[in-house]
């Protein structure tokens, strides 16, 4: 783990997304990539020196197999016909390596019960699906009844392996086309798309999805080291929704789903709303694998040397500016909790400085669009009457004052206050519906008790948005085609 670290903060000294991934995190980001893995399908923690079972994922190896259960203690795994190893005080990613495995292979686990009773429990492995990574709609309605869709994209995922095995990978952008098509159906009058807490992922499919919603040509720009320029553009001069689009952001939406804001909004297609700005990441990445670029003999010893991932190109919008260090601005900048939050790649050691390129946009969306000073005085005078922005200022301004709080003397009493603090602004913070825009609850189980209708029901972000959306259904446009 010391050298891991180590390669690490040499690579990182030239930009923030230059890292070696060891073994372990190369295969946190494969999963992360895909949205699945092979395994059993159980979401598991350490307790006081064991594994236990938090919950079983649906559609998983271990529902169907339901044997296995919430609050058990896994005390040993085994192969099919191995001997059992002992897990017992080991680290929860350890643990997990051996619980893992390819799809088909049956993997034993020594459970102890709540009630005392020890059992062994075969599962044969299977893929398993991370639906929290997946592409999710629903419907709302706005302030008379009308329909609205709701698109939350959590990130820019696609499994390569799939493809390269001559099946068709699940991807983002089939999957948002899908849904696209289901909201249709409903006769909806206007769309939200949600890219907030959204990291990025494919190139491909940050291009491809901007396409949903254009007809065709350039979305973004990508320069080499070199200085080589290459314009990436939307093939399809078909639209799959060309209504009324906002698309909300926050510090958290990086890279990918930066490069679907900017181009949506450097043609006039959608309103951007959301924080004070987006998070900065305008660089490409590569991927080198190290078992193939370093085949010498003296590292045969070492199972597996892990990745480097290195930044190569550098985003440009259409209109020629960096999404790098800026990040996007909102049309309509929101009061956020993640303001007091120094977030971005501008708080980052040695991140690349913002530039610009010549631009490349050739016209603006010609169908209906906001008329952006309108939308943004009528913004402000919602936030101005709303009790739930009410409270994320003064929750922010509390925030920012316990940021600059440095706790030496009485570190125990210092630390139990402010956890009693912290909690109480959490319950105010729940009741204004703040924690929806970052969701900061780590609790999934209680996420869960939720349904989504219910948790952007208390959404001010999307409760702003349907208002809205409200104007261009009663005005039928709220600024005419630009010319």
């Amino acid at each position: 783990e010391s050298y891991n670290r180590f390669f690490d903060a040499v690579a990182r000294a030239f930009d923030p997304h230059t890292n070696y991934m060891a073994p372990t995190s190369k295969e946190d980001f494969d999963i992360h990539m895909s949205g699945s893995l092979e395994g059993i399908g159980a979401l598991l923690r350490e307790d006081d020196g064991h594994i236990k079972v938090v919950r079983i994922i649906p559609g998983s190896a271990a529902e169907a197999q339901g044997q296995l259960q919430a609050e058990d203690t896994i005390l040993a795994v085994s192969e099919a016909d191995g001997d059992p190893v002992d897990i017992s005080d080991m680290r929860i990613r350890e643990a997990v390596s051996y619980i893992r495995g390819p799809k088909g292979t049956e993997v034993r686990l020594t459970v102890l019960r709540p009630d005392g009773a020890r059992v062994v429990i075969p599962i044969v492995r299977d893929v398993v699906k991370i639906e929290d990574t997946y592409v999710k709609s629903t419907l709302l309605k706005n302030t008379t009844g009308e329909p609205v869709g709701y698109i939350k994209i959590p990130g820019f995922y696609r499994d390569f392996s799939g493809g390269h095995n001559g099946e068709k990978s699940r991807n983002v952008t089939d999957d948002t086309r899908s849904e696209l098509y289901k909201l249709k159906q409903k006769k909806i009058k206007g769309l939200i798309l949600d890219l907030r807490n959204n990291g990025g992922g494919s190139l491909s499919d940050a291009v491809e999805v901007s396409g949903l919603f254009l007809p065709g040509g350039p979305v973004v720009q990508v320069k080499d080291f070199q200085g080589k320029i290459r314009v990436l553009e939307d093939e399809d001069p078909n639209v799959s929704y060309d209504g009324p689009l906002v698309v909300l952001v926050n510090q958290f939406s990086a890279s990918a789903s930066e490069i679907l804001a900017a181009a949506l909004q450097d043609y006039g297609r959608a309103l951007v709303i959301g924080g004070a700005h987006t998070h900065g990441k305008g660089t490409v990445q590569a991927l080198m694998d190290l078992n193939r670029y370093l085949p010498l003999l003296h590292f045969k010893k070492y199972e597996d040397l892990g990745a480097l991932k290195v930044t190569i190109q550098k985003f440009y919008r259409v209109n020629g500016g960096s999404t790098q260090y800026k990040g996007v601005i909102p049309d309509i900048v929101l009061p956020s909790m993640l303001d007091y939050l120094k977030t971005g790649e501008q708080y980052m050691d040695n991140s690349l400085p913002w530039d610009q390129v010549a631009s490349v946009l050739q016209s603006h969306w010609q169908g209906p669009h906001f008329d952006v000073s309108k939308a943004r005085e009528e913004s402000n005078q919602y936030v101005a009457g709303s009790s739930q922005f009410a409270e994320i200022e003064k929750e922010s301004v509390k925030a920012r004052q316990r940021s600059k709080v440095t706790l030496v003397a009485d570190f125990l009493t210092g630390v139990l206050k402010e956890r009693k603090e912290l909690e109480q602004v959490r319950k105010e913070a729940e009741a204004a519906g703040i924690f929806n825009d970052a969701e900061n609850d780590e609790d999934g189980e209680h996420k869960e008790k939720k349904s989504l209708n219910e948790q952007l029901s208390h959404d001010p972000y999307v409760n702003l948005t349907l208002g809205l959306l409200n104007d261009v259904v009663e005005n039928g446009v709220v600024a005419e085609a630009v010319k």
